[in-house]
């Protein structure tokens, strides 16, 4: 699977990807913030980039998203 590199990503953008817990995520410089779900309370959660490797770097970045989906 094909996945925008770390290197290109844009700070504050969003981006659709492949991930353990979300799809649409803003790409902060060093990781990847969300919205998360969990026992019915909602809290912002991070993940890292694929290219991070394992076991930690878990998303793959597939396209940019519309700003204000994340």
């Amino acid at each position: 699977m094909s996945y925008i590199k770390k290197d290109k990503l844009k700070v504050g953008q969003a981006y659709h990807c492949h991930a353990r817990n979300f799809e649409t995520g803003t790409w902060n410089g060093r990781e990847f913030e969300y919205i998360r779900t969990k026992f019915n309370t909602a809290y912002t959660d991070t993940e890292l980039h694929w290219d991070d490797g394992p076991p930690h770097g878990t998303v793959r970045p597939i396209t940019e998203a519309p700003h204000g989906t994340s």
